[in-house]
């Protein structure tokens, strides 16, 4: 079990700390608002009612040496900013920063956060990926130009192995798992040598632009 903290418990701290909770880690949840606590009461281990950028308070209520910690303040970056160096001042080891604008996400990297969160930005890439490809059920960016994609199998993919597709030699991306939509079954670790059906999507890993063209590659192509 780990422990985490969330400063801020607005509509996303409060999704996250009640994710992180029913998977069964410890989590503290702060925010200046009695109601915000309140109505977290039986979604965390412990709800705080204070200033979530003050040090004194963090390690009185348990946050030093947290495994890391969400700072979701809302539009008020200043207070992000000084909730970041406080959880910092109390060696929590990783700060993942709720941000709703580049110059926010840019002046928190500066800062030393692990990372930012951008919902607006990912939830927007992710839905203009599915509504401009009728072949991409999810979209999930990682590094600049490159994804992870659940994809429809391509119509040169059906009855061939992944080891006879070779698609990390010939094209540059990975398939990391198969998902059986007709039998609900899920292989997070594809067996190589089973032939691809119709009824299957597949998560890849690779450049948006090298998935983009296995989806509109003819079967002659391959």
């Amino acid at each position: 079990m780990q422990r985490f903290v969330v400063v801020g418990l607005g509509h996303f701290g409060s999704w996250i700390a009640r994710a992180l909770y029913q998977q069964g880690h410890e989590v503290i949840g702060i925010d200046a608002n009695p109601a915000a606590v309140d109505g977290l009461a039986d979604a965390v281990t412990k709800g705080v009612v204070g200033d979530g950028t003050d040090c004194g308070l963090l390690a009185e209520v348990g946050v030093e040496g947290a495994d890391a910690a969400v700072v979701s303040t809302g539009d008020d970056l200043a207070a992000s900013v000084l909730a970041t160096q406080a959880l910092k001042d109390v060696h929590v080891r990783d700060v993942f920063v709720k941000v709703n604008s580049p110059e926010a996400a840019r002046v928190s990297l500066a800062l030393g956060v692990t990372d930012t969160i951008f919902p607006e930005r990912e939830a927007a890439l992710r839905l203009a990926h599915r509504l401009s490809s009728k072949a991409v059920f999810d979209y999930l960016p990682l590094a600049k130009g490159y994804s992870m994609q659940e994809i429809a199998i391509p119509d040169p993919w059906i009855g061939r192995s992944l080891r006879d597709l070779a698609l990390p030699k010939a094209h540059g991306i990975n398939v990391v798992a198969i998902y059986d939509v007709l039998m609900g079954a899920l292989q997070p670790v594809p067996d190589p040598d089973t032939p691809l059906k119709e009824s299957d999507l597949a998560v890849v890993v690779g450049r948006d632009d090298a998935i983009a063209k296995v989806l509109s590659a003819k079967r002659s192509a391959f």
